[in-house]
């Protein structure tokens, strides 16, 4: 059953959306596998927490089918396809946590849906009523090396604005009128992949059932960023590099933005150009493709925009060569506020 929850184009400043939004396993709330679905649309520029009721999946004695449950309205109940197990048994938040990420993997809109708090704004449900696509999430393997802990049972209003993003969505006079009474708890989730975000996910009850309210990117930023930074590495003879802009002023973002300028010819053997910036955790690509459906190039003279940290930042990009399966860094650059 889908429950009916607030459109997540009014949950803030709409002009703030775009249609090319990308809910990924990258950034969770900006939003990830942790996340664990996807979001497009057109172009333009958490299961009951009374588990002690789910037992093992009935079977028809005419069929060796599980039997297909219904709730009062009438709808189907997806419940049974989610039992508690060995790792998360019982009811409680990391269920609650397991259950979504296992619908999603699923690519199960209502059960996500199902987990999902009524003022959840990432409820896949209401984004696809509201014309977006959904596109799915993670695989088994991915989903039995996520680790999760609860680190905090008690939680409160306060530790969901600690949240990256949460301003955003949420007005806290609002938010602490509707969580008024319900518990409250953060569970730590940790993917095994080192290049996905290790997550925050806060719980809360409601109707006496465990939900997933939010989810943000843990934030690792060390107080100097310096202590992140690497020693420089300059691409002497443009092999990829030309330069980089730190005072790029963007006419459509107000977000600073370095510019990377990349050779015309290439000087390395590689298929693929990534860019990242360290503090900010930004990245972005150029790279060869050329089949029926898309060609690209990553030379030609091309030039990359990367959001950085003004407090201190460094990029690194890196030349990849995918058939060899090797990779390089071509290019290391500090930015020193």
């Amino acid at each position: 059953m889908v429950s009916k929850k607030n459109n997540p184009s009014q949950s803030g400043d709409s002009n703030q959306i775009t249609k090319s939004v990308t809910v990924s396993r990258r950034r969770a709330v900006q939003a990830g596998l942790i996340t664990a679905f996807s979001l497009s649309g057109c172009l333009t520029t958490e299961p009951p927490a009374d588990e002690s009721d789910l037992g093992d999946n009935e079977v028809d004695s005419s069929s060796d089918e599980p039997r297909e449950e219904t709730t009062d309205d009438g709808t189907e109940d997806n419940t049974d396809e989610y039992q508690d197990n060995d790792t998360y048994p019982g009811s409680g938040p990391l269920f609650a946590v397991r259950t979504f990420l296992q619908a999603a993997v699923d690519e199960d809109i209502d059960q996500m849906s199902e987990v999902s708090h009524s003022r959840n704004p990432l409820d896949p449900a209401a984004w696809v009523e509201d014309g977006w696509e959904f596109r799915g999430g993670g695989d088994e393997q991915e989903l039995d090396e996520i680790e999760m802990e609860v680190i905090d049972d008690d939680a409160t209003i306060a530790d969901v604005f600690e949240l990256e993003g949460a301003e955003f969505w949420f007005e806290e006079e609002d938010l602490d009128e509707t969580l008024d009474g319900e518990d409250l708890a953060t569970v730590e989730v940790i993917a095994e992949d080192p290049t996905e975000d290790d997550m925050v996910w806060m719980m809360a009850t409601e109707d006496g059932e465990w939900r997933y309210l939010f989810a943000a990117a843990i934030d690792d930023t060390p107080d100097d960023p310096e202590e992140a930074f690497e020693e420089p590495i300059e691409d002497e003879n443009d092999d990829v590099v030309v330069e980089i802009n730190w005072d790029h002023e963007s006419a459509t973002s107000d977000v600073p933005q370095a510019a990377v300028v990349i050779t015309e010819e290439r000087g390395v053997d590689a298929n693929r150009i990534r860019i990242e910036s360290t503090i900010e955790g930004a990245s972005t690509e150029v790279f060869d493709r050329d089949d029926d459906e898309f060609t690209a190039t990553w030379d030609g003279g091309h030039t990359l925009y990367i959001a950085y940290d003004t407090d201190g930042d460094q990029i690194v990009v890196t030349a990849i060569d995918e058939e060899g399966d090797e990779s390089e860094v071509v290019h290391r650059e500090h930015y020193e506020p």
